[in-house]
């Protein structure tokens, strides 16, 4: 097997499959990435921790003299490439998986292990799901709601991000009890391929580093798996097993009192009063009255500190406490230059909106002390 290829191109190549790579296997192998010089000219690198997969193909700026399969060390090859100049890398692997590496600085010898070893990705089945979604669009949903999914393994459901297809759309969905997040596109597809899938965080997060630029991506379900096909990458990841809460049931359906603010200012505001807040019983008040919304804060040990801001507001008295983190977590990760209040009492969920944005977002209030 004998390929070469530039430095740049194929750093890129690792840096999609490198994090995927566990720091403590349960298999020696899969501290590899599974390289393919393919006849095509094309190189191909897949990498899995056994429970998600990526599998990426470069076919600019490498020529392919000896086809063929080996798996090599993820880490150790990055090591040499950030070391080494741009230019031409050439890589020879022998029968015994040996790789000689030549740079343009200094070459290398290097143990790899035999592709027949490396794990074989379960490819979607021919009735398997399939959905087509912009990924840019997706990422954006993703950014809008994985913020919101609980980190508590007892509740191991609730770490995940829902992707709801049903009734011509998408809805995804994460929350940890406390707080929910919940984002909505259209997506063509047939009636009858309507289902849930709970995607795991660490498939979030890999798809939140992966899904750059735009285009369309086809996303396959099956029992037990979800793909992401973007041509150039495909993600593979189980899936989490069990049913999502029933998150409609937080969502009030009615609100007495609607207000819209500035997300700017108001981001400026929670974060110049939390500063002051109890570290146990971490609480930003918001008092909405005519004209004005006054944020405070206060802590026995610290003091205390109180913001306030102009709104257009005429309704009644409103006050309700809430996490400032949980209040920052979603306003950082939107884009509106407005955000509003849809508030009924100060014991009640909060719900945040954005004008013109299929998105909401419940957060639950903190007990009020006088």
């Amino acid at each position: 097997m004998k390929f070469t290829v530039i430095r740049s191109r194929f750093l890129d190549l690792l840096s999609n499959v490198q994090s995927v790579v566990p720091a403590r296997p349960a298999l020696q192998i899969i501290t590899n990435a599974l390289v393919e010089a393919n006849e095509d000219g094309t190189l191909t690198l897949t990498a899995t921790d056994l429970d998600v997969s990526v599998r990426t193909t470069l076919s600019a700026d490498v020529k392919v003299d000896e086809p063929g399969r080996t798996t090599l060390p993820v880490r150790r090859v990055v090591e040499i490439l950030r070391m080494a100049p741009e230019g031409e890398i050439q890589f020879d692997i022998d029968a015994d998986d040996v790789a000689r590496i030549v740079t343009p600085a200094a070459k290398y010898r290097i143990i790899g292990i035999g592709a027949r070893d490396f794990p074989a990705i379960k490819e979607p089945a021919e009735d398997a799901k399939r959905f087509t979604v912009d990924r840019a669009i997706f990422r954006e949903m993703l950014r809008k709601t994985s913020y919101a999914a609980g980190t508590d393994e007892t509740r191991r459901i609730l770490t995940g991000v829902l992707l709801q297809f049903a009734d011509g759309k998408l809805t995804m969905v994460a929350t940890d009890g406390k707080r929910l997040a919940l984002v909505e596109q259209e997506v063509d597809f047939p009636a009858d391929s309507a289902c849930d899938m709970i995607l795991p965080p660490k498939a979030v997060a890999e798809l939140m580093r992966l899904l750059n630029g735009e285009g369309p991506m086809t996303i396959y379900g099956q029992i037990g798996q979800i793909v992401f096909d973007c041509g150039f990458f495909r993600f593979h990841s189980k899936l989490i097993e069990g049913v999502y809460a029933k998150y409609q049931a937080v969502i009030p359906t009615a609100c007495d009192e609607r207000v819209s603010v500035n997300r700017e200012e108001l981001i400026a505001s929670v974060q110049r009063v939390a500063i002051m807040s109890n570290e146990k019983a971490h609480a930003v008040r918001l008092s909405f009255s005519e004209g004005t919304l006054s944020l405070s804060a206060s802590s026995v040990e610290t003091g205390e500190a109180t913001d306030v801001l102009p709104i257009k507001y005429a309704g009644r008295p409103i006050a309700a406490a809430y996490n400032p983190s949980f209040i920052m977590d979603c306003l950082r990760n939107l884009d509106t230059d407005e955000v509003t209040f849809e508030l009924t009492e100060g014991h009640s969920p909060a719900v945040l909106k954005c004008p013109g944005v299929p998105f909401l977002y419940v957060i639950m209030p903190l007990r009020l002390t006088a």
